[in-house]
């Protein structure tokens, strides 16, 4: 039954953003010693204010499915400012279906990005969510970039810390194609099981 779910909502959020006259779409694959994951995000720009995400993410061993991850998110945002929006997303993620309300601020620049969002996440109860994600691709050569970039959240509740992550990816920019060195970080049920996955990553900006 998740397996249906999982594939009509991303079937569904691919469909709706086919549509899109402003659309960009970025996948990164990242190959690890202990499974495998794509992860894409797709966005549409539907006016100045109105925008449609979709982030989806799938993490696969190689020889077991005891520990894959999932995770669709389907997001509007309407910005206030160029750095403040207000974003309302439903998604599908371990251990089921979720719904979120956040604001974020974000600094874009040349050679750097950074944002931070805080908000809330419903998924069987409510719980504090923050991210943090920060990009920086400093000129090495004319024509070559490097390239850093961390995503970071986590979530707050009673319990403690229920959900936790983290990506870090170091490596080189040519044009609108990104690749190097990945590490993914996640934390269940504070801390409780942990999950590492190294490797490397392609990324591509369509």
């Amino acid at each position: 039954m998740k397996a249906k779910i999982i594939t009509i909502t991303a079937l569904a959020s691919a469909s709706l953003n086919l549509n899109a006259q402003k659309l960009s779409y970025t996948p990164d694959l990242v190959l690890g010693h202990r499974s495998y994951t794509y992860m894409h995000n797709v966005n549409y720009q539907l006016n100045e204010r109105l925008k449609l995400n979709n982030l989806t993410l799938f993490d696969t061993e190689y020889t077991k499915d005891q520990e894959n991850i999932f995770f669709i998110r389907n997001t509007l945002a309407y910005s206030f400012t160029k750095r403040l929006s207000a974003n309302a997303a439903f998604g599908i993620k371990n251990p089921g279906a979720f719904f979120s309300a956040y604001l974020q601020y974000k600094i874009v620049q040349p050679g750097y990005s950074l944002s931070y969002s805080i908000g809330t996440t419903y998924q069987k109860v409510f719980s504090l969510e923050q991210s943090i994600s920060f990009e920086y691709t400093p000129y090495m050569t004319k024509d070559l970039k490097g390239y850093f970039s961390l995503l970071a959240i986590g979530n707050l509740d009673d319990s403690g810390y229920p959900r936790g992550l983290q990506f870090i990816r170091l490596g080189v920019k040519q044009d609108k194609m990104i690749y190097g060195l990945a590490s993914n970080f996640d934390q269940f049920n504070n801390g409780k099981k942990t999950l590492e996955n190294i490797g490397a990553f392609i990324k591509y900006n369509f």
